[in-house]
């Protein structure tokens, strides 16, 4: 799915929005969890990645009047394609398929595209340091065909925009320099082989996995079909406002300068009516255009909005300020049209802007240094700034437990372990802090008191356990990652039946438990046993 991008959004205006805005600081509140309060609805850039084409691996790029021509694009998490402008394909002399067509749906609602010939692409970090090296891109992907534009993208302000969605980042690592924004720099991009060195450690995660947003089987197709793959989600996003608070599944869509969601969360946290009528004055508006047709969209500043993490605390952004739309697409297995319930865009990533008729009027910085995106193992994570506190063991917040000795902040078996290595030592004494706290009443002799003690708190942490962390990790039949086996993942076993398996529709949702590239009896027979 590819989606719409806001009018302000276009490749030069970015550039010079960049260059000009100077940023204020977003403020914090709360030390329980990590709050961030200050967050504006607009990002100020969206990342951006390098990409060569090849017609064939051994051969050189495509190049512009006889010269390789650097191309850069924005990555989108929230497309489930590649989009190519209609000047791109005719600067680089991309064949179009004279038959084949392929329909996307959007904000503005649908419309149709071109399909490219089957071509191989490469990517490169937008900050790299040589991009006119062809090398430098890999790793190579296809051959691909990708949606094209039918029309050029017309005059100013329209800019021709190319968009790499999920089929280059399937199966690999995304990088994004969220802090580089905050400089006055390109929210620049990379995409790593998993387990690269290069990648930076996250001081928190959010769970994500991937769903099916595409439409293959729309009648208005022809084949052959552009290269499609499934879409980053994450689970229990709660919005919060007036004393109500609605929880659903939000897309993460790197590629939305706002956020937004649908109507029914809107109506149920007050805010609109059921046909999306605000009750409320909206607190912005803003116009969006792309795939469909141009709209306006209202947006409203809500109490918080609340995503868990897998570190035992929960990411709050106070005062969110998101927009109300629905985007909807048909699901293909059940002919239902489907409303997705919300879109995670960049301004939750990067530093932000706050609009009015349509144009930034101040601006708040980001916490965030790097966003990393595991797309195998289905990972969002978050590298923060150094003077942004997070929740720790042992703070005011999150006392640590007498009983916990590994310092991991939870007491289990390696506590245990710890104590028995030490049973019966008698030599302890302030000088070594009583055996290392293991002689937790401080008598000077490890024994079955401090046994009873630890006992009372075992399995205590000031940290919440939360499904997919180290002690309540997924199983491989968990497709949808709640901490259950059941109905829920035989029927996403059962609409990924025979299907091809990969990493571009992420091994079948996961349907695919024993990566045999097909959902067969042999996905089935290892599902069914562990049901609940």
């Amino acid at each position: 799915m590819s989606k719409n991008k806001p009018l302000l959004q276009r490749k030069t205006e970015v550039g010079a929005l960049v260059l000009l805005v100077v940023l204020s600081e977003a403020a914090f509140a709360g030390p329980a969890d990590f709050n961030i309060d200050g967050v504006y609805e607009a990002a100020l850039d969206l990342p951006r990645i390098l990409f060569l084409l090849k017609r064939d691996p051994n051969e050189p790029p495509l190049e512009y009047q006889g010269e390789f021509l650097v191309n850069w694009a924005f990555l989108d998490t929230g497309a489930s394609g590649i989009l190519l402008s209609r000047e791109t394909v005719t600067q680089l002399e991309i064949d179009i398929d004279p038959n084949a067509q392929y329909v996307d749906v959007g904000v503005g609602g649908t419309e149709l595209f071109d399909v490219s010939e089957p071509l191989y692409i490469g990517t490169a970090d937008h900050n790299d340091p040589d991009p006119n090296d062809p090398n430098h891109y890999l790793p190579l992907l296809g051959p691909w065909g990708f949606q094209v534009n039918k029309s050029f993208a017309g005059d100013f302000p329209n800019e021709p925009i190319d968009l790499l969605g999920t089929p280059v980042m399937a199966g690999k690592t995304v990088v994004l320099n969220a802090g580089a924004v905050n400089h006055l720099e390109y929210f620049s991009a990379d995409i790593r082989e998993p387990n690269d060195p290069t990648i930076p450690e996250v001081d928190f995660t959010v769970p994500l996995r991937q769903d099916k947003y595409i439409m293959p089987k729309d009648p208005n197709n022809i084949p052959p079909l552009p290269v499609l793959a499934y879409n980053p989600v994450i689970d229990n996003v709660t919005t919060e406002y007036n004393g109500k608070s609605f929880t659903t599944s939000w897309i993460l869509d790197t590629g939305g300068m706002l956020s937004l969601m649908s109507t029914s969360q809107a109506a149920a946290l007050g805010l609109t009516d059921s046909d999306g009528t605000p009750l409320t004055v909206p607190d912005f508006n803003v116009p969006i255009g792309g795939i469909g047709e141009d709209v306006n969209i209202p947006g409203f500043q809500i109490d918080n909005l609340i995503i868990p993490t897998l570190n035992g605390y929960s990411l709050i952004y106070n005062n969110a300020r998101i927009g109300v739309h629905d985007i909807g697409i048909v699901d293909e297995e059940t002919g239902e049209f489907i409303i997705l319930d919300g879109i995670f865009g960049s301004n939750f990533l990067c530093a932000s802007a706050k609009l009015e008729d349509g144009w930034p009027i101040d601006f708040a910085e980001g916490p965030f240094e790097s966003i990393v995106i595991d797309m195998r193992n289905g990972l969002l994570g978050f590298d923060v700034n150094d003077v942004y506190p997070l929740p720790s063991c042992g703070d005011p917040q999150h006392p640590q437990p007498t009983g916990d000795f590994t310092g991991d902040c939870r007491v289990n078996f390696l506590d245990l372990h710890v104590l028995t290595e030490n049973w019966l030592r008698g030599d302890c004494y302030a000088g070594n802090s009583y055996c290392q706290g293991v002689d937790i009443d401080k008598t000077g002799t490890i024994d079955l008191v401090d046994y009873a003690l630890l006992a009372e708190q075992w399995f205590s942490s000031p940290f919440s356990s939360t499904c997919g962390d180290a002690e309540h990790p997924w199983r491989k039949a968990d497709l949808n990652r709640d901490c259950s086996v059941d109905l829920h993942d035989l029927w996403i076993l059962t609409e990924e039946w025979v299907n091809d398996c990969d990493w571009l529709n992420w091994n079948c949702r996961g349907a695919d438990i024993n990566y045999d590239t097909i959902v067969n009896f042999a996905d089935y027979s290892e599902l069914v046993p562990v049901m609940q």
